[in-house]
């Protein structure tokens, strides 16, 4: 068995790991470590009836906590390092769906001037001289076999 010692915080003593020594019918008294606040020892038997000292070992709280600050910066950095790759793929995502958008309206933008270019063939294509007396034949019209022409008397204007 072993017992914790708290360092003293103004300076921790090296780690260093007593020997086990066996108890002998003179017991000594344990020194005291200037460094340490509490020591204490606890004897344990065993089937032979021997007892056994447990050895002492100083904790160095300053080690302590800078381990667990840098078990805190790793974990705080992997959490970190999930919630950017959580937000890249989010943006990923709201990116193909706005390209989906673009294509979409691309292809509506697409389909409307294959319309207009039809309709502007269409408009040519009905006011050639050719479609236009055709019509008018269809329509009931003759041709004049004299035209009349007309002089204006007064200017002509907006």
């Amino acid at each position: 068995m072993s017992a914790a010692v708290k360092a003293s915080p103004r300076k921790a003593a090296p780690k260093k790991a007593a020997p086990k020594k066996k108890a002998t019918a003179k017991k000594s008294a344990p020194k005291k470590n200037p460094s340490t606040r509490a020591t204490s020892t606890k004897t344990s038997s065993n089937k032979a009836g021997r007892t056994e000292r447990a050895s002492l070992f100083l904790v160095d709280f300053a080690a302590l906590r800078s381990r667990r600050r840098r078990r805190r910066l790793v974990i705080a950095s992997l959490l970190l390092l999930v919630a950017v790759f959580f937000g890249v793929a989010l943006v990923q995502a709201q990116l193909v769906q706005t390209q989906r958008e673009v294509d979409r309206v691309q292809a509506e933008i697409n389909r409307l001037e294959n319309d207009l270019a039809l309709i502007d063939r269409e408009v040519v294509e009905a006011s050639s001289p050719e479609v236009i007396v055709e019509r008018a034949r269809r329509l009931g019209m003759v041709r004049a076999v004299r035209p009349v022409y007309l002089v204006a008397t007064r200017p002509i204007g907006p």
